[in-house]
């Protein structure tokens, strides 16, 4: 049960990681275009 409960804090933090690196990609892209 610890292996699971100390797996859960790795999956957030990874799609954390993967959100603000697909927001600020977005927001480089948008300063781009301006």
């Amino acid at each position: 049960m610890n292996q699971y409960n100390s797996s859960i804090p790795k999956f957030i933090v990874s799609v954390f990681l993967i959100v603000t690196g697909f927001f600020s990609s977005t927001i480089k892209a948008q300063e781009l275009k301006l």
